[in-house]
């Protein structure tokens, strides 16, 4: 019979504190997809809804206030992936915007079909990695 031993929370800490110059640090892992194919409703709905909920990056800040039509807290929502949940919170909560950041087109393309269809002008998109 073969015993397994866990290890206590001391044991997996590090034992010794280094200057931050001198750590090894991995390089940041984006979760960019291959791109699956937008259906021909995704890349039409793209084309059509894009210039009414996407937005381009600039290197200036965005400025939040000038991004919807009613000044309210914004939430900040990255990988939102096919949209549903997102759609859902901004359908929901219509007190709120929502600023949505996703690499996936097909998922961006989903996510504007949902908005238009539930009329939801809550929401923003960058099509975008986060990092």
């Amino acid at each position: 019979m073969r015993q397994c031993r866990t290890r206590s929370p001391a044991e997996t800490r590090p034992t010794t504190l280094m200057p931050q110059s001198e750590q090894k640090s991995r390089p940041i892992r984006s979760y960019v997809l291959r791109q699956g194919r937008m259906t021909e409703g995704q890349q039409k709905a793209y084309e059509a809804l894009w210039p009414r909920y996407g937005l381009e990056l600039e290197s200036a800040p965005l400025d939040l206030s000038g991004l919807f039509e009613q000044i309210q807290p914004v939430t900040l929502e990255i990988g939102f992936g096919n949209g549903e949940s997102l759609r859902q919170m901004a359908q929901h909560q219509p007190q709120h915007n929502f600023l949505g950041v996703e690499v996936h087109g097909p998922g961006v393309g989903h996510l504007m079909i949902q908005l238009d269809q539930h009329q939801l002008n809550n929401v923003r998109i960058l099509k975008q990695d986060a990092m």
